[in-house]
């Protein structure tokens, strides 16, 4: 009784705050093998889920700083370490919306073109920019749901730009930039591409 009583007065949670530093450590570990499962098995959900990095980054300073201060009554050990772990916290914010659109193309879908013959499969067209150059990615996605899977087919910048994509078939898409006319013939299950343009 003792024990728990000298814990509430002091504000210690040990176990509660143990929890949180855990995850907070884990929460990068989780993103790093999550992104590699989802390029291995091109799961859109996944891409979905662990696309960006920053998001695992700004919950394990959250969740560490929390666990600190739970573990800690002192308040020479947990104040530098909760204001190290906000202020980083404030800086990955700051950081993504001021450079995230420098940092990444900030893909936005511009067209969406189904397989003919009712293959359960469509192409999307992306664009995006490099600083102020523009940037064109072509991706095919079989499935639907949960198993949906992605492939990206094509990628081009504005030195080699984009003109079209048309399908030549269920299995086989036609990719057009400044240069010519790619075929890109696609495995009739899985979708994955024999071959990809790499232009950006």
């Amino acid at each position: 009784m003792t024990t728990m009583t000298n814990a509430r007065a002091t504000g210690r949670r040990p176990v509660p705050g143990a929890v949180l530093i855990a995850a907070g450590l884990l929460a990068p570990v989780v993103h790093a093998v999550g992104h590699q499962v989802a390029g291995a098995t091109r799961l859109l959900v996944l891409f979905t889920v662990f696309g960006q990095a920053w998001p695992y980054w700004f919950a394990m300073t959250l969740l560490c700083g929390a666990g600190v201060r739970l573990v800690s009554a002192r308040r020479s050990v947990w104040v530098p370490v909760v204001s190290v772990c906000a202020a980083a916290a404030v800086l990955l914010l700051l950081g993504r919306l001021a450079f995230g659109g420098l940092l990444s193309p900030d893909w936005r879908e511009s067209r969406r073109v189904a397989a003919p013959g009712g293959a359960e499969r469509y192409v999307t067209v992306e664009t995006g920019r490099a600083v102020i150059d523009p940037l064109w990615r072509v991706t095919v996605v079989s499935g639907s749901g949960l198993t949906a899977r992605g492939h990206v087919v094509a990628t081009y910048g504005e030195r080699s730009g984009f003109l079209a994509v048309a399908w030549d078939g269920p299995d086989t898409l036609l990719v057009t930039g400044t240069d010519g006319v790619v075929p890109i013939r696609l495995d009739s299950r899985t979708g994955k591409p024999d071959r990809t343009v790499d232009l950006g």
